[in-house]
């Protein structure tokens, strides 16, 4: 299925009033591990619980540093996705 001549994509929201930028600063050796846990269970799991995933990092100076940032559209909004995350079966 191709898409419409001239349709105008939907575009992607990225942008987000409220952003969180977490580091981690993990073991020797684990940074890999970590992101493959967070590629295959944690992106989608937040994006359904209302987050944007905003991107992801790797320091290349740093090899055992893991930056990843998400966003919400309020912090009620913050509050209501973060508990369905963490309180849901992901994360239990």
């Amino acid at each position: 299925m191709s898409p419409t001549p001239n349709a105008t994509p939907k575009p992607v929201a990225l942008a987000s009033p409220i952003v969180e930028l977490r580091q981690y600063t993990l073991k020797p050796g684990r940074r890999e591990t970590l992101i493959e846990i967070f590629d295959t269970e944690f992106i989608e799991s937040q994006e359904y619980a209302g987050m944007t995933i905003i991107g992801q990092f790797r320091d290349l100076d740093r090899p055992d540093m893991f930056v990843w940032m998400r966003g919400f559209d309020s912090m009620d909004a913050r509050k209501d996705a973060l508990g369905a995350f963490y309180d849901g079966p992901v994360w239990a």
